[in-house]
């Protein structure tokens, strides 16, 4: 006789079976029990033959403790040798197998973890190369970030700009910054951009701020 015992969430699926040389007769066997309240007359607990053996798989509830017993037709009641436990019955000298589910933990299904995307290519905040423009003689802190914000934050970029549009960007900022020459800043900052500070140097002594 055994006990096959498969856990499917809150339940446990409890296969019984009485082996060929176990059973007291060939006649049928009822499986009863708690579960199914010791009807003698319910058909659907009968225990199916297979191959000499008798075989019925019940779907019990986890977290309790099932008592049972099989009933032969023509010799009567037996036990299962292979119970987790026995425990007296209401009639004096029987006792009755039991089925114990109590500490059977729930099969709890597979949870998917959401896979967090991982970004590949890290988020690169590109900083464009800036120069100190205060090494153009007539450009201050001030007008440095005017021009930076206005695309001109390098001596290469402040090289290749027209001296009219300097001065659009200086009028624009206000009456303090209009009042500034920008005239050779191109040319200094082709200097600088090349790396001609001697050069620099020689035309900035020529120059009055800037101009």
């Amino acid at each position: 006789m055994a006990l096959k015992k498969e856990v499917k969430g809150k339940y446990t699926l409890v296969t019984f079976t009485v082996a060929e040389n176990e059973a007291p007769s060939t006649s049928n066997v009822i499986l009863l029990g708690d579960f199914n309240n010791w009807q003698t007359n319910d058909s659907s607990f009968q225990m199916e033959k297979k191959g000499g053996s008798y075989v019925k798989s019940v779907k019990l509830e986890n977290g309790k403790s099932y008592e049972f017993r099989y009933l032969s037709e023509d010799k009567g009641w037996f036990n299962d040798h292979a119970a987790d436990a026995y425990v007296p019955s209401p009639y004096f000298g029987i006792d009755n197998g039991v089925v114990d589910l109590s500490a059977v933990p729930e099969k709890k299904k597979p949870v998917k973890k959401a896979v967090a995307k991982k970004t590949t290519a890290k988020k690169i905040v590109s900083k464009a190369k800036k120069d100190d423009l205060k090494k153009i003689e007539g450009i201050g802190p001030k007008i440095a970030a005017i021009l930076t914000e206005k695309g001109y934050g390098t001596f290469s970029a402040l090289s290749k700009a027209s001296v009219k549009s300097l001065e659009s960007i200086l009028k624009a900022a206000g009456p303090r910054y209009s009042i500034h020459k920008p005239g050779s800043w191109p040319k200094q900052a082709k200097l600088a951009a090349s790396g001609d500070w001697d050069k620099l140097k020689t035309l900035q002594n020529k120059l009055d701020g800037g101009k």
